[in-house]
């Protein structure tokens, strides 16, 4: 059984030396690693079977970019992997039979500072057994987390989503498992970069656009069908986009800063 990793490129060479490091590094070698190169730029990449190139444009986004690659991954299990992140050499061969089993898994991942190697969140700590959670115990989490999938359980990535689209995706996905499951081990390193899409110009435009849309994806019955899980739902992105607005509020009186920092400051 083969599993497909599914990676977006969009102005990321400097990163692409750790990238192929960590995919060549898996211990599980029956690997499929589909990437989607979405700008004009030249990716070396290594010459071997396993790997397939394919162009999604210019631009084009990452959902769009991650549907285009959906297409000619072969794999039973889908993994997804940003250009700038890393995984554990380790991590198809503890996560993949998971996602087999369950539907979806996940690892106790943390999110580090890309450009000064800072650890900045911890989302789980690390743990003696499995962690089982529900939908709504993923929404609670209020946070970024990368996810292997059983493919029986995923659709598409929602390009209407200007902003949290893995949200709305990884959302849809657990609830057709039932739920999902945490390996207790650090298998994943989310980077964070001083040029990533949430520091830049018309971020929080983006952000906005974002939460309505998937606002109305929910209204709509399209994710978070449960109608409880929908509540639920809708009550954390009014209250995202709430703070959203806060925040461009917030630069216009005082100047730019990051979302990160300004959540520092209202804490």
């Amino acid at each position: 059984m083969t599993t497909s990793i599914l990676t977006p490129l969009y102005h990321a060479q400097r990163h692409l030396p750790a990238l192929v490091e960590c995919v060549m590094a898996q211990t599980d070698a029956d690997w499929q690693w589909v990437v989607v190169i979405d700008d004009d730029g030249d990716y070396a990449l290594p010459d071997d079977p396993r790997i397939c190139a394919v162009h999604a444009g210019l631009g084009s986004g990452p959902n769009r970019a991650r549907n285009v690659g959906l297409v000619h991954c072969r794999g039973d299990v889908i993994v997804a992997l940003d250009g700038d992140d890393w995984m554990a050499p380790t991590r198809i061969e503890k996560l993949a039979p998971l996602a087999r089993r369950y539907g979806v898994a996940g690892d106790s991942e943390v999110t580090v500072n890309g450009d000064t190697g800072a650890l900045e969140r911890v989302v789980f700590e690390p743990a003696d057994g499995l962690r089982h959670l529900s939908p709504q115990q993923y929404l609670d989490l209020n946070a970024t987390i990368h996810l292997a999938f059983d493919r029986r359980v995923i659709t598409r990535w929602p390009e209407t989503v200007a902003l949290a689209g893995d949200t709305v995706f990884n959302l849809d996905a657990i609830e057709r498992a039932g739920g999902l499951v945490i390996h207790p081990h650090r298998l994943f390193h989310y980077r964070t970069h001083v040029d990533s899409h949430c520091h830049q110009h018309g971020s929080i435009d983006k952000a906005e656009r974002g939460y309505l849309e998937i606002l109305r994806l929910i209204d709509a019955g399209v994710v978070a069908r449960d109608p409880a899980l929908g509540r639920h739902a809708t009550e954390l992105f009014t209250a995202k986009r709430a703070t959203n607005r806060a925040y461009g509020e917030y630069c216009q009186r005082h100047g730019a800063t990051s979302f990160d920092a300004y959540l520092e400051i209202i804490r």
